[in-house]
């Protein structure tokens, strides 16, 4: 019998699902293709919501997508949200915190309402998913007997590594593994686990979004898929991904691959993993110095079978 994921019945929100192209919207469609009941995919970019509707549908999925328009810094409407979702489907069972954005600045340009956007945005609502989306997950009923659920945070490889990104998006990140730890211990009598992954150099819309989302304000992306990802390729290319391609490290990774990993942390089969979070950057942070040690790393030879 093949192994499978199941989250079955479940309802639950993922933040950061608004673009054409991203971990967010990936994590919506696998979470339907794993049979989710109802998904609210939250952003403040609204365009792309009757589309991603459509493409659940595609995949023959019954699952209810529900756009809604969130800014996840504002404790009054993640609390509201979370209120009409338990009120309306009587339980809730997942938590993407997936939001958030990445405008690099130097220090010289950095300044303190960047970085209180950043800390409100990538931190701060983080908390709020583990404080209330818990309180969510401890609301029982008939359809859901007993407490429990999964929360999921979106990490970064700027947490394991200070080159990757300006000292607010590092600090804001890094802070989000101290919350998957210390989040999974203050909800660990209420069957709710807390983990996270941390993408490493993933094809998503964030380059794009970036600077219409540090406003905080809705707002409507006008890009397709194909045109986002062309907009990142120059900075693939400063990070040298797109020399010696044949070390594995340097691979570009998709956005559905860091979504296989969220619903695997919200699914049964990852039961026995809590207050982690995954560093999904194919070994880019362990290579950090690259061939400057090492020198040019060979193949493998292959077993000679004689």
């Amino acid at each position: 019998m093949p192994l499978e994921i199941s989250l079955k019945g479940q309802v639950g929100l993922v933040t950061g699902a608004g673009t054409p192209y991203g971990i967010g919207r990936s994590l919506v469609i696998k979470l339907a293709q794993a049979g989710a009941e109802v998904v609210y995919a939250c952003d403040l970019n609204t365009a792309h919501f009757d589309a991603l509707e459509k493409d659940v549908k595609a995949i023959g999925s019954n699952c209810i997508v529900k756009g809604v328009l969130l800014d996840v810094s504002s404790e009054e409407q993640t609390v509201a949200l979370l209120k009409k979702i338990v009120k309306t489907h009587g339980r809730f069972d997942f938590y993407f915190a997936n939001a958030g954005f990445a405008n690099y600045r130097n220090l010289n340009d950095l300044k303190g309402e960047h970085w209180d956007r950043a800390i409100s945005v990538m931190t701060t609502s983080c908390f709020y998913a583990v404080k209330y989306g818990g309180q969510a997950m401890a609301v029982t009923s008939t359809v859901k007997p007993k407490s429990g659920g999964n929360i999921i945070l979106t990490s970064s490889c700027a947490a394991f590594l200070g080159a990757y990104a300006d000292i607010a998006y590092t600090a804001a990140k890094k802070a989000v593994n101290a919350i998957v730890e210390a989040g999974s211990v203050q909800l660990s009598t209420s069957n709710i686990r807390v983990n996270g992954f941390a993408p490493g150099f993933t094809r998503t819309s964030i380059l794009t979004s970036s600077k219409k989302a540090e406003d905080g304000t809705e707002y409507k992306l006008k890009e397709t898929a194909k045109e986002i990802q062309s907009n990142h390729e120059w900075f693939f290319e400063r990070a040298g991904l797109r020399v010696k391609p044949e070390y594995y490290y340097n691979r570009l990774q998709e956005a559905d691959e860091m979504a296989d990993i969220g619903v695997f942390l919200a699914s049964d089969l990852s039961v026995s993993i809590n207050g982690q979070v995954i560093l999904a950057d194919s070994g880019f942070t362990a290579a950090a110095t690259k061939e400057a040690c090492t020198g040019p790393v060979p193949p493998i030879t292959p077993l000679e079978l004689k």
